[in-house]
């Protein structure tokens, strides 16, 4: 009995580490798809934390944990540039590069 409750405690403790490996927070490694330029969760924390959360949770903006799930890349390099669903035009300095590498980390979000 010993043994099986290790073995199933183990499998938990497995388990529930890959599942915290596994999240898309922005403090993690961007997808290969992102420049290594960009440093994308500073611009999330520059940009975006304050309406999406800390965790993507949402907050005054919307939860997009999972936004990669509803929009594409291009769809969410133009809701930030044009606003839509919500939110409001986005206007800021942020170079085209940085744009694209913030949607297509947002976009591998499902």
């Amino acid at each position: 009995m010993k043994t099986r409750v290790g073995l199933v405690g183990g499998c938990l403790l497995i388990a529930a580490l890959s599942l915290t490996a596994c999240g898309n927070k922005p403090s993690e490694t961007p997808s290969a798809s992102v420049s290594a330029n960009v440093d994308v969760p500073k611009l999330y924390q520059n940009y975006c934390i304050s309406c999406h959360g800390n965790q993507l949770q949402g907050g005054q903006g919307p939860n997009i944990q999972k936004v990669g799930e509803r929009l594409t890349e291009a769809e969410i390099v133009k809701r930030i540039q044009k606003g839509g669903g919500g939110m409001p035009p986005f206007q800021v300095t942020m170079k085209e590069e940085e744009l694209k590498a913030l949607a297509a980390w947002l976009s591998g979000l499902k």
